[in-house]
């Protein structure tokens, strides 16, 4: 599939009751709800919909490293903007990053995930299936393309 102009994948949420301490501030460990969200979306939107990687026989595709910086507060009910891209096809490994905006674009988080691809039997690293890497290609942008896009 050629790529004309790869561009980060976009979802909303809202910051429901489960995500927030007593004041009403999200709670740190409520961005992977919305990480989560945004890569099965990301997946779904690429073709590669949850049941369709779990069904794969031989290999699997584990989170090796997750960062996030906390960068401002989001409160309960304030809905927020899910950007992920791409940010490294390799080998054997994906970089997937998300910006989690507010409405006002302001970043209240980045979150940095590298997904590793392994062989079922042995846990062993393996190259990234063919499938996965045509179907992410048109997701595949660098930081600064990613933060231009509209």
């Amino acid at each position: 599939m050629p790529v004309d102009s790869p561009a980060p994948f976009r979802c909303t949420d809202r910051v429901r009751w489960a995500d927030v301490d007593l004041v009403g501030i999200m709670r740190f460990s409520a961005v992977t709800r919305f990480l989560e969200m945004a890569e099965q979306e990301l997946l779904r939107a690429a073709g590669l919909p949850y049941a369709f990687i779990f069904d794969a026989p031989d290999v699997w595709m584990p989170r090796r490293h997750l960062s996030v910086d906390y960068l401002a507060p989001a409160r309960i009910d304030d809905l927020l903007h899910m950007v992920m891209w791409v940010s490294r096809l390799g080998d054997s490994s994906l970089t997937l990053t998300m910006e989690l905006r507010q409405d006002d674009g302001r970043v209240v988080a980045t979150v940095t995930m590298v997904v590793v691809c392994v062989s079922v039997e042995g846990f062993t690293k393996r190259p990234l299936p063919r499938i996965v890497r045509d179907s992410l290609a048109p997701f595949v942008c660098s930081d600064d393309e990613a933060r231009r896009a509209p």
